[in-house]
Protein backbone atom coordinates (compact mmCIF):
# COMPACT_ATOMS: atom_id res chain seq x y z
CA UNK A 1 0.00 0.00 0.00
CA UNK A 2 1.50 3.33 -0.86
CA UNK A 3 1.33 6.18 1.98
CA UNK A 4 -1.38 8.89 2.11
CA UNK A 5 1.08 12.23 0.89
CA UNK A 6 -1.70 14.21 3.20
CA UNK A 7 -4.89 13.53 5.31
CA UNK A 8 -6.60 16.44 3.46
CA UNK A 9 -5.51 15.26 -0.07
CA UNK A 10 -7.48 12.32 0.98
CA UNK A 11 -10.95 13.66 3.17
CA UNK A 12 -10.94 17.43 1.39
CA UNK A 13 -11.04 20.24 3.30
CA UNK A 14 -9.33 20.24 6.98
CA UNK A 15 -11.36 19.40 9.96
CA UNK A 16 -13.38 21.24 11.78
CA UNK A 17 -12.81 22.36 15.30
CA UNK A 18 -13.67 19.33 17.56
CA UNK A 19 -16.16 21.24 19.49
CA UNK A 20 -18.06 22.21 16.19
CA UNK A 21 -17.66 18.59 15.01
CA UNK A 22 -19.08 17.11 18.10
CA UNK A 23 -21.92 19.23 17.58
CA UNK A 24 -22.40 17.62 14.36
CA UNK A 25 -23.33 14.26 15.54
CA UNK A 26 -21.68 10.76 15.20
CA UNK A 27 -20.41 10.92 11.44
CA UNK A 28 -18.59 14.21 12.43
CA UNK A 29 -17.23 12.55 15.30
CA UNK A 30 -15.96 9.60 13.47
CA UNK A 31 -13.95 11.79 10.57
CA UNK A 32 -11.99 14.12 13.02
CA UNK A 33 -11.21 10.61 14.77
CA UNK A 34 -9.82 9.02 11.06
CA UNK A 35 -8.17 12.25 10.76
CA UNK A 36 -6.25 11.80 13.71
CA UNK A 37 -5.70 8.29 13.22
CA UNK A 38 -3.93 9.18 10.17
CA UNK A 39 -1.78 11.80 11.45
CA UNK A 40 -0.48 9.58 13.78
CA UNK A 41 0.24 6.62 10.95
CA UNK A 42 1.82 9.09 8.68
CA UNK A 43 4.45 9.98 11.55
CA UNK A 44 5.12 6.24 11.96
CA UNK A 45 8.39 4.92 10.16
CA UNK A 46 5.80 2.31 8.41
CA UNK A 47 5.47 5.37 6.15
CA UNK A 48 8.09 7.14 6.58
CA UNK A 49 10.98 8.00 3.76
CA UNK A 50 13.54 5.72 3.02
CA UNK A 51 16.63 7.65 4.07
CA UNK A 52 18.98 8.19 0.94
CA UNK A 53 21.34 5.87 -0.31
CA UNK A 54 24.79 7.22 0.78
CA UNK A 55 27.27 7.34 -2.13
CA UNK A 56 28.93 3.96 -3.24
CA UNK A 57 33.00 5.02 -4.38
CA UNK A 58 33.86 2.37 -5.96
CA UNK A 59 35.32 -2.03 -6.22
CA UNK A 60 37.31 -2.39 -2.71
CA UNK A 61 38.06 -5.70 -2.61
CA UNK A 62 37.95 -9.93 -4.13
CA UNK A 63 38.46 -12.17 -1.21
CA UNK A 64 39.72 -15.23 -2.32
CA UNK A 65 40.34 -18.70 -0.57
CA UNK A 66 43.92 -20.15 -0.71
CA UNK A 67 45.10 -23.26 0.35
CA UNK A 68 48.62 -22.29 1.25
CA UNK A 69 50.21 -18.71 1.69
CA UNK A 70 53.83 -19.28 0.54
CA UNK A 71 52.66 -20.46 -2.74
CA UNK A 72 50.25 -17.27 -2.86
CA UNK A 73 52.44 -15.05 -2.16
CA UNK A 74 54.39 -16.85 -4.56
CA UNK A 75 51.75 -15.76 -7.20
CA UNK A 76 50.58 -12.05 -6.38
CA UNK A 77 53.44 -10.90 -5.25
CA UNK A 78 57.18 -12.39 -6.47
CA UNK A 79 55.33 -12.98 -9.65
CA UNK A 80 52.82 -10.55 -10.46
CA UNK A 81 54.40 -8.17 -8.82
CA UNK A 82 52.19 -7.04 -5.64
CA UNK A 83 53.18 -5.99 -2.16
CA UNK A 84 51.06 -7.39 0.47
CA UNK A 85 49.90 -4.28 2.98
CA UNK A 86 49.53 -6.45 6.47
CA UNK A 87 48.12 -9.35 7.59
CA UNK A 88 45.59 -9.89 10.35
CA UNK A 89 45.82 -13.57 12.80
CA UNK A 90 43.89 -16.33 14.52
CA UNK A 91 43.09 -16.47 17.97
CA UNK A 92 46.46 -18.45 17.95
CA UNK A 93 48.63 -16.06 16.00
CA UNK A 94 48.62 -18.04 12.90
CA UNK A 95 48.25 -15.74 9.59
CA UNK A 96 44.13 -15.90 8.93
CA UNK A 97 44.13 -13.12 6.18
CA UNK A 98 46.55 -11.43 4.29
CA UNK A 99 45.38 -7.83 2.10
CA UNK A 100 47.24 -7.72 -1.50
CA UNK A 101 47.25 -3.92 -1.78
CA UNK A 102 46.18 -2.84 -5.50
CA UNK A 103 46.00 1.12 -4.74
CA UNK A 104 44.51 2.70 -1.43
CA UNK A 105 41.48 1.72 -1.73
CA UNK A 106 42.02 -1.61 -3.39
CA UNK A 107 42.46 -4.89 -2.38
CA UNK A 108 43.02 -8.74 -3.35
CA UNK A 109 42.10 -10.41 0.11
CA UNK A 110 43.49 -13.75 0.01
CA UNK A 111 41.77 -15.93 2.70
CA UNK A 112 43.44 -19.12 4.35
CA UNK A 113 40.36 -21.11 5.07
CA UNK A 114 38.67 -24.43 3.75
CA UNK A 115 36.26 -22.88 1.26
CA UNK A 116 32.54 -23.43 1.40
CA UNK A 117 30.23 -22.27 -1.51
CA UNK A 118 30.97 -20.92 -5.04
CA UNK A 119 34.22 -22.21 -5.71
CA UNK A 120 36.85 -20.28 -4.04
CA UNK A 121 35.62 -16.75 -3.61
CA UNK A 122 34.89 -15.50 -0.23
CA UNK A 123 33.49 -12.32 -0.82
CA UNK A 124 32.58 -9.13 -3.22
CA UNK A 125 33.23 -5.87 -1.65
CA UNK A 126 32.55 -2.48 -2.33
CA UNK A 127 33.28 0.95 -0.60
CA UNK A 128 30.84 3.68 0.47
CA UNK A 129 31.29 6.88 2.28
CA UNK A 130 28.83 5.73 4.79
CA UNK A 131 28.73 2.38 5.63
CA UNK A 132 26.54 3.05 9.14
CA UNK A 133 23.91 5.46 6.56
CA UNK A 134 24.44 2.35 3.84
CA UNK A 135 23.08 -0.38 6.13
CA UNK A 136 19.89 1.86 7.51
CA UNK A 137 18.98 2.55 3.67
CA UNK A 138 19.17 -1.66 3.20
CA UNK A 139 17.11 -1.90 6.06
CA UNK A 140 14.66 0.66 5.12
CA UNK A 141 13.83 -0.56 2.05
CA UNK A 142 13.28 -4.54 3.71
CA UNK A 143 16.55 -5.55 2.93
CA UNK A 144 18.60 -8.14 5.57
CA UNK A 145 21.35 -6.58 7.46
CA UNK A 146 22.77 -6.67 10.73
CA UNK A 147 21.63 -5.19 13.47
CA UNK A 148 24.59 -2.50 13.74
CA UNK A 149 27.62 -1.80 12.06
CA UNK A 150 30.68 -1.96 13.93
CA UNK A 151 34.94 -2.23 13.29
CA UNK A 152 36.18 -4.65 11.15
CA UNK A 153 39.18 -7.16 12.19
CA UNK A 154 40.74 -4.43 10.07
CA UNK A 155 39.91 -1.23 11.87
CA UNK A 156 37.10 -0.70 9.06
CA UNK A 157 33.30 -0.04 9.06
CA UNK A 158 31.99 -2.53 7.30
CA UNK A 159 29.03 -4.84 7.21
CA UNK A 160 27.48 -7.98 4.68
CA UNK A 161 24.99 -9.15 3.12
CA UNK A 162 23.90 -11.86 1.33
CA UNK A 163 22.43 -10.93 -2.30
CA UNK A 164 19.60 -13.49 -3.99
CA UNK A 165 22.62 -15.85 -4.99
CA UNK A 166 24.28 -17.11 -1.97
CA UNK A 167 27.37 -14.86 -2.10
CA UNK A 168 28.31 -12.68 0.37
CA UNK A 169 28.68 -8.91 -0.14
CA UNK A 170 30.54 -6.42 1.89
CA UNK A 171 29.78 -2.91 2.44
CA UNK A 172 33.13 -1.04 3.49
CA UNK A 173 34.18 2.47 4.54
CA UNK A 174 38.07 3.11 5.01
CA UNK A 175 39.01 4.67 8.40
CA UNK A 176 41.91 6.79 8.47
CA UNK A 177 43.24 5.30 11.76
CA UNK A 178 42.49 1.43 10.05
CA UNK A 179 45.20 -0.66 8.91
CA UNK A 180 43.63 0.00 5.80
CA UNK A 181 43.90 3.63 6.58
CA UNK A 182 47.65 3.56 7.74
CA UNK A 183 49.23 1.94 5.00
CA UNK A 184 47.73 4.81 2.71
CA UNK A 185 50.63 5.53 0.11
CA UNK A 186 52.38 2.31 0.84
CA UNK A 187 52.99 -0.80 -0.77
CA UNK A 188 52.41 0.16 -4.00
CA UNK A 189 55.63 -1.37 -5.81
CA UNK A 190 56.44 0.13 -9.54
CA UNK A 191 56.75 -3.73 -10.21
CA UNK A 192 52.73 -4.65 -9.93
CA UNK A 193 50.84 -5.14 -12.89
CA UNK A 194 48.02 -2.73 -12.23
CA UNK A 195 47.19 -0.30 -10.47
CA UNK A 196 43.42 -0.13 -10.58
CA UNK A 197 40.48 -2.84 -11.24
CA UNK A 198 38.71 -2.57 -13.85
CA UNK A 199 35.96 -4.32 -12.65
CA UNK A 200 34.95 -7.43 -10.80
CA UNK A 201 32.64 -10.53 -11.90
CA UNK A 202 30.26 -13.43 -10.72
CA UNK A 203 28.72 -16.07 -11.74
CA UNK A 204 24.59 -15.41 -11.63
CA UNK A 205 21.98 -17.61 -13.01
CA UNK A 206 18.47 -15.07 -13.50
CA UNK A 207 19.18 -11.72 -15.33
CA UNK A 208 16.46 -10.10 -13.74
CA UNK A 209 16.98 -11.06 -10.21
CA UNK A 210 21.00 -9.65 -10.30
CA UNK A 211 19.62 -6.51 -12.73
CA UNK A 212 16.54 -5.63 -9.63
CA UNK A 213 19.13 -6.62 -6.84
CA UNK A 214 22.44 -4.23 -7.73
CA UNK A 215 19.95 -1.88 -9.76
CA UNK A 216 17.55 -1.16 -7.00
CA UNK A 217 19.55 -1.61 -3.51
CA UNK A 218 22.96 -0.77 -4.58
CA UNK A 219 21.41 1.80 -6.94
CA UNK A 220 24.80 0.21 -10.02
CA UNK A 221 23.78 1.92 -13.43
CA UNK A 222 23.48 -0.62 -16.38
CA UNK A 223 25.77 -0.36 -19.63
CA UNK A 224 25.55 -2.14 -22.42
CA UNK A 225 23.70 -5.22 -22.32
CA UNK A 226 23.20 -5.32 -18.55
CA UNK A 227 25.82 -7.66 -17.63
CA UNK A 228 28.42 -4.50 -16.49
CA UNK A 229 26.96 -1.76 -13.97
CA UNK A 230 28.74 0.68 -12.79
CA UNK A 231 29.89 0.98 -9.30
CA UNK A 232 28.99 4.56 -7.92
CA UNK A 233 30.07 7.27 -10.19
CA UNK A 234 33.44 6.20 -10.65
CA UNK A 235 35.30 4.46 -13.22
CA UNK A 236 35.08 0.77 -11.77
CA UNK A 237 32.23 -2.01 -12.53
CA UNK A 238 30.48 -4.77 -11.54
CA UNK A 239 29.88 -7.94 -14.16
CA UNK A 240 27.03 -10.11 -13.67
CA UNK A 241 27.92 -13.22 -15.41
CA UNK A 242 25.14 -15.10 -16.83
CA UNK A 243 25.26 -18.57 -17.94
CA UNK A 244 22.58 -21.14 -19.05
CA UNK A 245 24.54 -23.84 -18.18
CA UNK A 246 24.56 -26.07 -15.04
CA UNK A 247 26.46 -23.92 -12.21
CA UNK A 248 29.55 -26.06 -11.30
CA UNK A 249 32.56 -25.40 -9.03
CA UNK A 250 34.65 -24.65 -12.15
CA UNK A 251 32.54 -22.41 -13.70
CA UNK A 252 32.56 -20.27 -10.90
CA UNK A 253 36.18 -20.40 -11.07
CA UNK A 254 36.29 -18.79 -14.66
CA UNK A 255 33.26 -16.38 -13.56
CA UNK A 256 33.86 -14.92 -10.17
CA UNK A 257 36.97 -12.88 -10.83
CA UNK A 258 38.66 -9.92 -10.48
CA UNK A 259 39.84 -7.95 -13.71
CA UNK A 260 42.70 -5.81 -13.37
CA UNK A 261 43.33 -2.51 -15.54
CA UNK A 262 46.54 -2.68 -17.66
CA UNK A 263 47.44 -0.19 -20.68
CA UNK A 264 49.14 -3.01 -23.14
CA UNK A 265 48.01 -6.16 -22.20
CA UNK A 266 50.44 -7.79 -24.54
CA UNK A 267 53.24 -6.02 -22.96
CA UNK A 268 52.43 -7.26 -19.26
CA UNK A 269 51.68 -10.98 -20.48
CA UNK A 270 54.80 -11.34 -22.15
CA UNK A 271 56.92 -9.97 -19.13
CA UNK A 272 55.49 -12.61 -16.93
CA UNK A 273 55.56 -15.46 -19.78
CA UNK A 274 59.84 -14.10 -19.80
CA UNK A 275 59.80 -14.53 -15.77
CA UNK A 276 61.84 -18.14 -14.63
CA UNK A 277 59.48 -18.44 -12.22
CA UNK A 278 56.28 -18.69 -14.74
CA UNK A 279 57.23 -22.21 -15.40
CA UNK A 280 55.43 -23.06 -12.16
CA UNK A 281 52.34 -21.63 -13.06
CA UNK A 282 49.55 -22.03 -14.98
CA UNK A 283 50.03 -20.63 -18.82
CA UNK A 284 48.57 -17.37 -19.62
CA UNK A 285 45.81 -17.42 -22.03
CA UNK A 286 45.46 -13.88 -24.41
CA UNK A 287 42.97 -13.31 -26.78
CA UNK A 288 41.64 -9.70 -28.26
CA UNK A 289 37.85 -8.85 -28.15
CA UNK A 290 35.57 -7.81 -30.88
CA UNK A 291 36.15 -3.97 -29.90
CA UNK A 292 39.72 -3.93 -30.24
CA UNK A 293 41.24 -4.50 -26.37
CA UNK A 294 43.63 -7.11 -25.51
CA UNK A 295 42.61 -9.67 -22.20
CA UNK A 296 44.96 -11.79 -20.62
CA UNK A 297 43.68 -14.50 -18.33
CA UNK A 298 45.96 -15.61 -15.25
CA UNK A 299 45.23 -18.28 -12.53
CA UNK A 300 46.36 -18.52 -9.30
CA UNK A 301 47.56 -22.00 -7.86
CA UNK A 302 44.08 -23.05 -6.36
CA UNK A 303 42.53 -21.61 -10.15
CA UNK A 304 41.05 -17.77 -9.17
CA UNK A 305 40.59 -16.37 -12.16
CA UNK A 306 42.69 -12.58 -12.47
CA UNK A 307 42.06 -11.23 -15.70
CA UNK A 308 43.92 -8.24 -17.39
CA UNK A 309 42.51 -5.96 -19.36
CA UNK A 310 42.86 -2.93 -21.46
CA UNK A 311 40.44 0.20 -20.65
CA UNK A 312 38.62 2.21 -23.53
CA UNK A 313 40.35 3.92 -26.03
CA UNK A 314 41.23 7.40 -24.76
CA UNK A 315 41.26 6.74 -20.67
Amino acid sequence: MKPISSPTARFGAAAKPLAYARSEGSHDRKRVVVRFLLAALLATPLFAQAPARPRMVGAAHMAYYVSDFKKARAWYEDFLGFQEAFSLKNADGSEHIVFVKINDHQFIELILEPPTNHGYLHDVAFETVDARALRDYFAAIGQKVPDRVGKDAAGDLSFDVTDPFGFTIQAVQYLPDSRTGISKGKYMPASRISTQIDHLGILINDKEVAAKYYGEVFGFAAEGDGSKRRIGDGPDRFELGFERRAQSIDRFHVKDHICLSAPDVPKVADMLRAKPEAKNFREIETHTLENGKNVAELYDLDGNRVELMEPPKGK
